[in-house]
Parts: structure tokens; C-alpha cells; sequence
């Protein structure tokens, strides 16, 4: 069998990115492992397929992903560094690139997952859709092939969620080809993950989100998703109508606290889950903390005087820390709606300065989808 090359592999897009390998493909487009000439940087590439150059809701897509980028910025999100077109009509976007599996990958070989290592990435998933959120961004596709989890033999393992394609922003967000896409695609997304007032094709708020969340994480912890079926139409009628099987019917192991965050967020209502990501996670934390699951969500190590004050000195001088007494404190402490700075001052979260996507970025990416 004669193997075809990709015509990208090889080649220079803009004089600037040298393609060396193609990592993937999707409806949309490919995915390519590329190379920053000027910097010497492994970068990741998506292009769009040549039949949807012409294709303006594919465009639109491309738009948005890139609009959401630009207005996402968080360590939980892929980053996306750059985006154009060729002069022969290319159109990419350019983002870091990634080593490590998809959430997918993982559950295919390793479900169910162990509690702790389900909530832990659960709260570094919502956490960036929690951002997606305060940002005016709906994802609208989460599932486990958009999260990737990164890890290295000396660092807790990172989650990114990717894949802002189909995201809904906020209509001070779109123009009007945009605005127009989003009528008419309402309902677009993974059936399997999707909420019921999405697969039913109603008004989308965060918690539509947040219920895909609760299907990541009852499969994550059961090892199957809460509904299936034979087609589409099959699937989003039982995410409509039939209740989920509890988790702990099917893995007895998982906590009773645990179950409960994962059928509240799989409620049929939007209006009885949490309103957001951030309540949701915020519940999911609570949770683990009150359970004493181990987590990488806290954001920094507990300073001397807080381990003083969950410990006891020893006749030797020796500090004999009580971790029990330590995760107790530090959950009450994230509670706060404070945020500690250097010097001991504490600001409110609306005082502290939020990272800015530089001009140039969103000004380009105007100017190559012809606004002004």
C-alpha cells in the first residue's frame, strides 16, 4: 500500500512555522507538530481542511476558537499563541504544544479511575471552565477527547481542556456572521456529554457546562457513562427524561459526598445544578477537603505559621504536623473571599489585576477575518 504524504508535512506557513509532523485530524481540520523558525520552539499547529476555506460557518468556528483564546487566558486551557492565513487562502492557529494522553485515552485503558485522581482532575478541568465562564464563554463540547492531562516523572499531572470551536461567547463578543452561526447551529455537541436543554436546542446558560462536567465525573468514577443508546436522537432523549444510575450502584467505593456533587450536577434543570463552574467546583472542593482526598488544586504551600498552627512542637524542637488538622484549616481558608499578597495585605479578587491578551493578538485576528 502506497502511503500519501501530507502536502503540509515540510512545509513554511508564513515564513515563520515549520511543519515537521501530522499529530491529527477532526472534522474541522488537522493538527500538526511544528517549529518556530526565529525562536526555536516546538509549537502545535491546527488547520484548517482546504474544502472549509470557503465554508463560512467553518470560518466563523476558526473565528470563535480563536476570539475564546483570546479572551481565556489560564494554566488549566491551551494556549493559543497566533493565528492567520496564508497567501494561498492556509487558514491556522497557532497553539503550545502538548505532551501527555487525553482524558479519553486514560479511560479507555484505566477506568473507573480511583476517587482522589478523579476529583483532582475534575478540579483543575473546571477550574479552566470556571475562567471560561467569568470570561462570557459557554465550551458547549466538553467530553474527555477535548481534556488532556500532561505528567512528568517529577510534577503532579496538569489538565488542559481544549477545543473552543463550538464555545458560545457572549453576543458583545461575535459579529454578526458569528451571531448568525450560533442560531442556527444551536445545537451542536457531543450528544453523550450534552445537557438536556442543549440536545433539546433551548437557551444556554453555564450550567449547561456544568452538567457535561458531571458526566465527565461520573465516568471517570464508574468507568461508563450515565446514558448511552444506538443513535443520537436515542441518547439525548434519556439525558431528558431518565435518571442516572447512582455511582455507588455501580462502584460501592466511591464516597456518598462524592455521588451527591455528581447527581447534582446531573440534574435535568438547569436551574437546580450549580449556576456555573465555579460553583461547581467550589462544591467539588468543599467535598474533597471535608473527605481528605489528596488534590492539586490548592494554588500554593502552607507557610510556617500555618503549619505551626496545625502542629505541635516536639521536647526535641522537632514540628509534628497534623495533616488532618492542616486540610481542615485550609479549606475553611478557601473559602475566603480575600486573596493574600505579598506583605500580608489581602485584596479583594475584583482588585487583583487580571493578565491581558496583548492588542496585536485580537487586532490581528480582526484583521484576518476582515473585520475592522
Amino acid at each position: 500500500m502506497i502511503e500519501i504524504k501530507d502536502p503540509f508535512v515540510g512545509r513554511t506557513l508564513d515564513e515563520k512555522y515549520c511543519v515537521e509532523e501530522r499529530l491529527g485530524a477532526g472534522g474541522m481540520g488537522a493538527v500538526y507538530r511544528a517549529r518556530h523558525l526565529l525562536m526555536d520552539r516546538p509549537v502545535a499547529i491546527k488547520v484548517l481542511h482546504q474544502r472549509l476555506v470557503e465554508d463560512e460557518a467553518a470560518r466563523v468556528r476558526f473565528q470563535i476558537e480563536a476570539r475564546a483564546a483570546v479572551l481565556l487566558q489560564h494554566s488549566n486551557a491551551v494556549s493559543v499563541t497566533d493565528f492567520g492565513q496564508t497567501s494561498e487562502g492556509c487558514v491556522y492557529i497557532v497553539m503550545e504544544l502538548l505532551e501527555g494522553r487525553t482524558l479519553r485515552e486514560i479511560l479507555s485503558r484505566e477506568a473507573p479511575i480511583e476517587t482522589a485522581r478523579a476529583v483532582s482532575i475534575m478540579l483543575q478541568v473546571s477550574d479552566a471552565v470556571a475562567a471560561a465562564h467569568e470570561a462570557g464563554i459557554i465550551h458547549r463540547d466538553l467530553k474527555p477527547s477535548n481534556i488532556l492531562v500532561t505528567q512528568s516523572a517529577d510534577q503532579p499531572a496538569v489538565v488542559k481542556v481544549l477545543d473552543f470551536g463550538i464555545a458560545k461567547l457572549g453576543a458583545d463578543k461575535l459579529d454578526d456572521d458569528a451571531t448568525i452561526l450560533d442560531q442556527r447551529s444551536s445545537v451542536i455537541g457531543t450528544p453523550r456529554y450534552m445537557a438536556p436543554e442543549q440536545s433539546n436546542g433551548f437557551e444556554l446558560t453555564p450550567a449547561a457546562d456544568v452538567y457535561s462536567l458531571g458526566v465527565i465525573l461520573y465516568e471517570m468514577l464508574t468507568g461508563m457513562a450515565p446514558f448511552t443508546g444506538s443513535t443520537p436522537a436515542e441518547i439525548a432523549q434519556k439525558h431528558t427524561n431518565d435518571s442516572p444510575h447512582p455511582p455507588r450502584a455501580i462502584v460501592a467505593a466511591i464516597p456518598e459526598d462524592v455521588e451527591r456533587v455528581v447527581l447534582h450536577a446531573l440534574e435535568k434543570q438547569s436551574s437546580h445544578r450549580s449556576a456555573n463552574a465555579a460553583e461547581f467546583r467550589r462544591e467539588l472542593l468543599e467535598t474533597a477537603e471535608r473527605l481528605g482526598l489528596e488534590h492539586h488544586a490548592l494554588k500554593s504551600a502552607p507557610d510556617i505559621e500555618a503549619l505551626r498552627d496545625a502542629g505541635v512542637e516536639s521536647p526535641s524542637g522537632r514540628l509534628v504536623v497534623d495533616i488532618s488538622r492542616l486540610r481542615e484549616k485550609r479549606a475553611l481558608s478557601s473559602g475566603s473571599n480575600e486573596i493574600k499578597v505579598l506583605g500580608g495585605q489581602n485584596v479583594k479578587p475584583e482588585a487583583a489585576e487580571k493578565p491581558t491578551r496583548p492588542s496585536s493578538f485580537l487586532d490581528k485576528v480582526k484583521r484576518i477575518l476582515g473585520k475592522k
